[in-house]
């Protein structure tokens, strides 16, 4: 090989070492520059909390993973100091155990302690044909559809309202035994309001319907609303709906009546607060909610 063949290779390679340096010192810089940041560093089972990303320059659709479920995060507003900032409200599961696990991306990451919800245990007698979680065709692929709305619109900005004046009788979280049997993967999704037939329900913040269904062997005749980033409300047992899917609904506006429609042992509403497509404590949304 002559000395100007061997200079070329030389060069050639101290060329793609250096690209591949550059390459590596532009992913640290940006790694080095992100951020993951949690509004508490512990959550409850079912406790709502905001996650802030930052980053020097604007990402397309950023998301990060939690509990092996990969969240989206959606541009906020109140961009600071040049920087770009994402958010997203996550909720940890119900039958996630307790412990602390990581939040992360590919350029950030954060820990979060999830503590245990010490749920309340309850114990239930129904007659056969309620004794049971049988749904009808096109049930539950209708309920998960709606769970998993996640417009990027945050349709809120104060708490939510009660959707009914009545008194809550099972709250959130809830164990069941039921005609002797212990339910070992059932948790009460939302909050019971023990309203009397016929009771007004409001929608419990601005939003949209993404589905209103009546006759449903589970759920009974029941609605849910898109508050937009993933979460979604549920309102299940009614008597009547007076909204219909796709309708826009202000908070407080009046959506249906209290009902024993579906699995009901009498006359309730069961509400609940979806947040991205996991159960969340309501009365976390009734009083200091995120907005």
């Amino acid at each position: 090989m002559t000395n100007s063949l061997r200079t070329n290779s030389v060069l050639r390679r101290f060329h793609g070492i250096s690209l591949s340096l550059l390459f590596s010192l532009s992913a640290s810089s940006a790694a080095d520059c992100a951020e993951l940041s949690l509004s508490s560093s512990s959550a409850k089972q079912g406790q709502p909390i905001e996650v802030t990303y930052k980053a020097d320059s604007a990402e397309d659709e950023p998301t990060f993973t939690f509990a092996r479920q990969t969240y989206k995060l959606f541009p906020s507003p109140d961009n600071q100091d040049g920087q770009h900032i994402y958010k997203a409200i996550l909720a940890p599961s119900l039958e996630l155990d307790p412990g602390v696990y990581t939040l992360k991306n590919d350029n950030a990451s954060v820990k979060l302690k999830v503590l245990d919800g010490k749920f309340q245990m309850r114990y239930l007698t129904l007659p056969k044909s309620k004794d049971n979680f049988n749904t009808s065709p096109g049930e539950e692929e209708a309920v998960n559809a709606a769970k998993e709305t996640c417009s990027p619109q945050r349709f809120w900005t104060q708490d939510f309202t009660r959707p009914s004046k009545a008194r809550t009788s099972t709250p959130f979280g809830v164990r069941r035994t039921v005609n002797g049997k212990f339910l070992k993967d059932y948790f009460h999704s939302g909050l019971d309001f023990a309203g009397g037939l016929g009771s007004p329900v409001v929608a419990c913040a601005p939003g949209v319907v993404v589905m209103a269904r009546t006759g449903f062997k589970l759920h009974g005749n029941c609605i849910a609303i898109d508050h937009g980033q993933g979460i979604v409300s549920f309102y299940i047992h009614l008597q009547k709906l007076h909204v219909a899917q796709g309708q826009q609904v202000k908070a407080g506006q009046l959506i249906g009546r209290i009902g024993q429609t579906g699995r009901a042992n009498g006359p309730h509403l069961h509400f609940s607060i979806y947040c991205n497509k996991a159960a969340s404590n309501p009365s976390n949304w009734f009083a200091n909610a995120i907005k």
